[in-house]
């Protein structure tokens, strides 16, 4: 009997050609789709999408599906379809004190998860921790990249990690030491970069072209669609948004700013605010909402300010990207209970008068979430020429 074909067979995306690459892209985001679609969506001719799609045809990377109903006289055609289940990724999310790892496939559905607290913050320990992770995820599967979401200045596809201020890290070669000890390929992306592929490639970001993923909790992330492409730019620093001036009065950051979106928005700066005046340091935003359920007024006007940053942040990336959506995430969504009313009088009030609302959507989700996109990464990096490694400006050059 004939063996079923499964993930463990399963021609690699890191083989394919440019064309390949394409064809596996669009069906993966659009599929199953008719020749005359695919050919359309990728600007080929009909001839050179079959001399494209015959080899994969042939090596079962893709397949013919039941043909299509149409109203119209002929036979329809059969769509081809992409078994997105044969290619498997691994995600990994790191914080400053816990690792976070998936398994998907190729759209990025999890098939299973882990986690793992971080014991200490040195290399070592915490690339043993993931590639324990990897290797109980793994199991039978062939995996074809592993992606690892972090904070610091990594560009969208980068093997170093760069001024980690959770666990203190910066030039540390992460790809290349879980690489020599899993034999995976594998690739680095700051985190919000690797939140925004995952919203974007399956999540409430799917079918969009344009749209920024904002996160708020620790820290605040900004992530950026363009033209169906995440930005990262030329030194990984799209999206240092959290140091924007938001107020020219308020309380100061951590930097030292007085009225940056960073000392309104921060979890640290919400629970800070609403402590302060209660004589306690030990507030978190759990008890914070409590307090403004309560009507606490202190807690009420904190959120009612964190809401008005929010709204005039989103405004600005509005008025000056002309995006149509915003999507929220992050830990610190909570506040939102008490801050979406003065966030949307924000965004009205500070929104450009030509330009258009954008939809605001609330995404819900855990720390899983951002280490599916980092999976998702994993899989863009096969699928998006050239596949080399990115030299960071900052980084030593080698001759």
């Amino acid at each position: 009997m004939q063996r079923s074909r499964d993930s463990t067979d399963a021609p690699s995306l890191a083989t394919l050609g440019p064309a390949a690459r394409g064809v596996v892209r669009a069906l993966l985001l659009g599929g199953p789709l008719s020749r005359a679609e695919l050919a359309r969506r990728l600007g080929l001719s009909p001839a050179s999408l079959t001399k494209t799609t015959r080899p994969l045809l042939v090596s079962g990377l893709i397949s013919q599906g039941i043909a299509l109903v149409s109203e119209q006289r002929g036979r329809p055609g059969a769509p081809l379809v992409l078994d997105a289940s044969r290619h498997q990724f691994i995600g990994v999310k790191i914080t400053a004190d816990e690792v976070f790892a998936v398994r998907t496939d190729a759209r990025g559905r999890v098939g299973a998860s882990q986690s793992a607290a971080i014991a200490s913050p040195e290399v070592a320990p915490v690339v043993g921790q993931i590639v324990a992770l990897v290797n109980e995820l793994s199991g039978d599967q062939r995996i074809q990249a592993l992606g690892i979401g972090l904070a610091g200045e990594q560009t969208r596809f980068d093997d170093t990690v760069r001024r980690n201020s959770h666990l203190g890290w910066d030039q540390v070669p992460l790809a290349r030491l879980i690489e020599e000890r899993t034999g995976i390929p594998t690739v680095l992306s700051g985190d919000a970069r690797a939140l925004t592929a995952g919203v974007q490639w399956s999540g409430p970001g799917k079918g969009m072209t344009e749209l920024a993923v904002l996160t708020v909790g620790v820290g605040i992330g900004l992530g950026i669609v363009l033209e169906d492409t995440v930005l990262s730019g030329p030194t990984g620093r799209v999206g240092m948004i959290g140091h924007n001036r938001v107020s020219d009065s308020g309380p100061l950051c951590a930097a030292g700013h007085r009225g940056c979106a960073s000392s309104f928005l921060t979890t640290a700066a919400i629970t800070g605010a609403i402590g302060l005046p209660h004589g306690r340091a030990d507030v978190d935003l759990a008890e914070g909402c409590a307090l403004a359920a309560a009507g606490d007024p202190v807690a009420l006007r904190v959120f009612a300010d964190a809401g008005r940053a929010l709204g005039v942040i989103i405004a600005q990336l509005v008025n000056t990207l002309g995006l149509p959506a915003v999507i929220l995430a992050g830990d610190g969504l909570d506040l939102l209970a008490y801050a979406e009313a003065s966030m949307h009088e924000a965004l009205a009030e500070h929104l450009d008068p030509n330009a258009r609302s954008p939809q605001v959507l609330v995404f819900t989700s855990g720390f899983d979430e951002w280490a599916r996109g980092a999976a998702v990464v994993a899989c863009q990096w096969l699928l998006d020429p050239p596949r080399h490694r990115y030299t960071h400006p900052s980084s030593p050059r080698t001759t």
